[in-house]
């Protein structure tokens, strides 16, 4: 969409470098990538930014502590608790005083763990999730993520797997950035030391972690009913649990329906924002 730029730029948070997209002028926005291999703001909305911000936002797209542009630091005590302290304090340092925020895949996660805490760090009016809710990754779809190697090849396995229609694995404008992500300085450490347990640890009991009775903003789900990372039931079912969520389906589209269906996906998200008032 013309009419709308999109800046790439970097802030000094706690000593980290943090790159973030800026689009638009109006109410906060705030996209939160997810957290595949090549995941960054750049590679995750990139059919949404501008659209978005042309309907009145001001859009924030920040790369994730670890991820894209942002200094790849991993706290293994605390890894999802530091990447929220250091979101938060970017958005303090944006002067975001309050805003919307949707979170795609791992984003939505972090999102749901910072809402469902005792005491939330992110200051968010109303709330969108992208294929998240339900219980974490586990099994073979975990070990499918995690089988990446570096080649573009790999990468198009990682897209089709993802995506429903597996001709988007088969186009550069997809894969390539992708993969110069995951092969930037430190990403592919980075995202590989997810695999790292050490020795005695107990893992994390299985089932959905999230108290959804603590969510006190509206909430809308988005989910792809071809999804094979997160299936839809999982997501049907964390609507059917938060208080007043709504639902909105995309058929055909897999684990990232605000590419697959992006018209359709941004309508759905302003219309939520535009009609849900606190």
């Amino acid at each position: 969409m013309t009419g709308v730029r999109v800046r790439a730029l970097d802030a000094e948070i706690d000593g980290a470098t943090t790159r973030y997209l800026e689009a638009g002028e109006g109410p906060p926005l705030v996209l939160l990538h997810g957290g595949a291999w090549g995941e960054c703001a750049a590679t995750a909305w990139t059919a949404n930014l501008a659209p978005l911000a042309a309907a009145g936002r001001r859009v924030i797209a920040p790369d994730w502590l670890g991820f894209g542009g942002t200094a790849k630091i991993v706290d293994f005590a605390d890894r999802a608790g530091r990447m929220l302290r250091h979101l938060a304090r970017l958005l303090e340092a944006l002067d975001v005083a309050e805003a919307d925020v949707v979170g795609l895949s791992m984003g939505g996660s972090h999102l749901l763990r910072d809402r469902t805490s005792p005491r939330p760090l992110l200051p968010v009016r109303r709330m969108v999730l992208v294929s998240a809710g339900g219980p974490p990754l586990a099994g073979p779809v975990l070990r499918e993520l995690m089988d990446f190697d570096g080649t573009a090849e790999s990468m198009r396995a990682q897209v089709r797997f993802a995506f429903a229609d597996p001709a988007w694995a088969d186009d550069d404008a997809t894969v390539l950035p992708r993969l110069e992500a995951a092969l930037a300085p430190g990403a592919y450490e980075a995202f590989a030391s997810l695999a790292l347990r050490a020795p005695g640890a107990v893992p994390p009991p299985p089932g959905d972690p999230f108290d959804y009775d603590r969510i006190d903003v509206p909430v809308l789900l988005t989910a792809g009913t071809a999804d094979r990372l997160k299936p839809v039931g999982q997501i049907r079912e964390a609507a059917r649990r938060i208080p007043g969520a709504r639902l909105e389906l995309f058929p055909g589209c897999g684990h990232c329906p605000q590419i697959e269906a992006a018209d359709a996906w941004n309508a759905a998200v302003l219309a939520f924002l535009d009609k849900e008032t606190l």
